[in-house]
């Protein structure tokens, strides 16, 4: 004789005369797959809100990226000028991508805006089946000669020490953030889901400034982004290229305003520091005329805790080295080390008064290591939490090192006729 289902709340059990056993055992196996399901698939609540990249002119684009659970129909925003009184009657669309093995099947979605207003303000709006997302705000770089204010970290972490820094440096209303690399300790591995999950639940709870402004990331790859395995960089970093659209390269070139060029390379994790060399010139040298040029990336030249002689350490001073120099890098941000420390002005692998500053070293979510003592490159080294606010002047360049309380620990300025290629 043949049961039938009798569904109540969340339980699903097929009677049958033939075993009470059989019955029971049926009704517990449904009523656990159904709890796993809902478990394992359950939207994180920062879904459908938007996060910052660029993949070109930090004056004239903006990337606007969201996940969802649900491939949409189409991918697109409306936006417009905040100065418009509101009015979004500009609409892009973009594209969606999922990121393999990903158990639980998210859709990244990404809308590049183009031609837009250097120094402006905009607003826009996400389409979403249900409707138009809440409004959200972003500023473009200024294309000119103004005071331009950004923020830098390194080795992040979805940790109370980063939930904390991330409201100290949004409050000091920075047109951008740039990370140095590590920022969930993933390692490329898509069973770990769950730290980008924390990572971005805090950005998005705290990524903003205190008018609502998002704002833009820029990250370099680090060691913690990489799975080891063989194949595509998209294999290898997953996260990394999958999340954060900022070109489709570990290596990149910003120009941000009338006085900084940036490039942002990576330390060896996918792309070996010599098969750089020549677009780290191109790009010094598109930049030498610029009053100030700095530098991002994971492993230090000048390590404050690991060994001098560290192999990505010795490749950066072989094959970097020489090129900072040789067009007067302003400033290198430099991370990995888990602690604080702030170099003498170096060229040529000296002490010399006019050449590069080197300060980080990856501080900014994970726990404090010791730095090593007596280091002849060394001015000022510790063991606090950071983020550096960068400030970019025509004449001069000034960084201050905030601590997870507001609270500026150290300050360096550096003139602009110092960094000048002799």
């Amino acid at each position: 004789m043949k049961g039938k289902w009798i569904v109540w709340k969340t339980f699903a059990c097929r009677l049958s005369v033939d075993a009470s056993g059989r019955v029971i055992l049926r009704c517990i196996l449904f009523a656990v797959a159904i709890a796993v399901g809902a478990t394992a698939f359950a939207a994180p609540e920062y879904f459908d809100k938007p996060y910052l990249t660029w993949q070109g002119s930090p004056s004239t684009t903006m990337t606007i990226n969201f996940h969802t659970q649900e491939r949409l129909e189409s991918v697109a925003v409306i936006y417009g000028l905040e100065s418009d009184k509101g009015s979004l009657e500009c609409r892009a669309e973009g594209g969606s991508r999922q990121i393999p093995g990903l158990v639980d099947g998210r859709y990244v979605n990404s809308v590049e805006l183009k031609g837009l207003e250097a120094g402006k303000s905009y607003s826009f709006r996400i389409e979403l089946p249900e409707g138009l997302s809440a409004v959200y705000a972003f500023k473009t770089i200024p294309a000119g000669s103004e005071t331009l204010r950004f923020a830098v970290g390194g080795d992040t972490l979805a940790s109370p020490i980063f939930k904390d820094i991330v409201k100290r440096l949004s409050e000091q209303e920075p047109l951008f953030l740039v990370i140095g690399g590590d920022l969930v300790y993933a390692n490329g591995d898509v069973r770990k889901i769950g730290k980008w999950d924390a990572w971005f639940q805090c950005w998005h709870a705290h990524g903003a400034t205190p008018k609502g402004r998002l704002i833009p990331l820029v990250l370099a790859i680090g060691n913690h982004e990489t799975n080891g395995r063989e194949g595509t960089n998209e294999a290898r970093a997953p996260f990394y290229f999958g999340f954060f659209p900022q070109g489709g390269n570990a290596f990149f070139a910003r120009q941000f305003g009338a006085n900084l060029g940036m490039v942002v390379l990576d330390s060896g994790h996918l792309a070996a520091h010599e098969t750089q060399r020549g677009f780290l010139e191109e790009h010094l040298k598109a930049f030498s005329q610029l009053p100030f040029r700095a530098a991002a990336y994971h492993v230090p030249l000048y390590p404050s805790h690991r060994a001098y002689d560290g192999d990505e350490s010795l490749a950066g001073r072989n094959h970097w080295l020489p090129l900072f120099d040789a067009y007067a890098l302003t400033v290198g941000f430099e991370h990995h080390d888990h602690d604080f420390k702030r170099t003498k002005r170096l060229r040529d692998n000296e002490v010399n008064s006019e050449g590069a500053l080197y300060v980080g070293d990856g501080n900014a979510g994970v726990t404090p290591r010791k730095p090593n003592e007596g280091l002849w490159y060394m001015d000022k080294v510790g063991s606090e939490s950071h983020f550096w606010i960068v400030e970019v002047l025509p004449d001069k360049m000034s960084l201050s090192a905030m601590n997870c309380e507001g609270k500026v620990f150290d300050e360096v300025t550096v003139d602009a006729a110092a960094a000048i290629k002799k």
